[in-house]
């Protein structure tokens, strides 16, 4: 599942970049539309505080297509490792709008709203957990709507604070309905070329059963609080980030290689944007 990479990270979250140049004095853009696009590899695929790659290293890519009126479509994929026969790979589609909401003179936020399609090529509706999922369903695949405010320049030139909200009807492993919050802030660390980062999110789900399923634990909750606090530098043209990630998911009575899955954890990215 994606993180922030909108993911959305906007789901311009997911695979922002600058303008590909496809040729020498090529335009910027054709009909309207600019392409852009990323490639990266992280120590391991955390989304919403949880490994996706059983804390293992991935490789990510993607590309958004923008038009000049605000509409976007993204498509993001990412190795993951659920245990899951058959599947090796998350495969996002995303289709949004974002644009400026001017709201005084002062103060124009940039809201991002879409759908996001999650997919995981190869598991089909083949998942179970020791022969059981969700309410007795199989299957990985779900849909989000999103929304997202940004706010730059909010406390200090140069940062940026988002609030944004998501929610799936049924989501992974059929576990119903679900909400996740998030509020991000970053800035820049002087002018050391460094730029602190740090978000938190909450997550909602139908009922523990539902967070048992997804994210694991002992089934006592039916919810879950995700954080992420780091820094990242451009150097060379890759970026560089170093984020601790973790959850405050109940691990009683895990191993302590179930333990990692949820805990704090340091987390490695390089990424490349075109």
């Amino acid at each position: 599942m994606m993180k922030f990479a909108l993911k959305a990270v906007a789901f311009g979250v997911l695979t922002a970049g600058s303008t590909m140049v496809m040729a020498e004095n090529a335009p910027s853009s054709f009909y309207g539309i600019t392409t852009t696009g990323s490639v990266a590899a992280t120590t391991d695929y955390r989304f919403r505080g949880v490994t996706q790659s059983s804390n293992n290293p991935a490789i990510q890519g993607g590309f958004t297509f923008s038009h000049k009126s605000g509409a976007y479509l993204s498509l993001w994929g990412s190795s993951v490792d659920f245990g899951v026969t058959g599947n090796s790979t998350e495969t996002d589609v995303a289709l949004g709008y974002t644009n400026t909401l001017k709201l005084s003179d002062k103060l124009a936020p940039t809201y991002d709203v879409g759908v996001i399609h999650y997919g995981y090529i190869g598991s089909g509706h083949s998942f179970d957990r020791n022969g059981v999922g969700y309410d007795g369903k199989n299957g990985l695949d779900f849909n989000e709507v999103y929304g997202k405010l940004t706010f730059a320049d909010s406390l200090l030139k140069g940062d940026a604070l988002s609030v944004g909200v998501n929610y799936s009807n049924d989501y992974w492993a059929n576990s119903k309905q679900f909400w996740y919050f998030n509020v991000g802030y970053s800035a820049p660390i002087a002018n050391t070329g460094f730029t602190g980062l740090a978000s938190v999110g909450y997550n909602k789900f139908k009922n523990k059963e539902a967070l048992a399923v997804v994210a694991g634990g002992p089934g006592t909750d039916d919810s879950y609080i995700d954080y992420k606090v780091g820094i990242n530098r451009n150097i060379l043209g890759v970026l560089a980030e170093l984020d601790v990630v973790g959850t405050d998911v109940s691990t009683s009575g895990m191993t302590d290689a179930q333990k990692k899955l949820y805990d704090a954890g340091l987390v490695f990215s390089l990424t490349k944007t075109f």
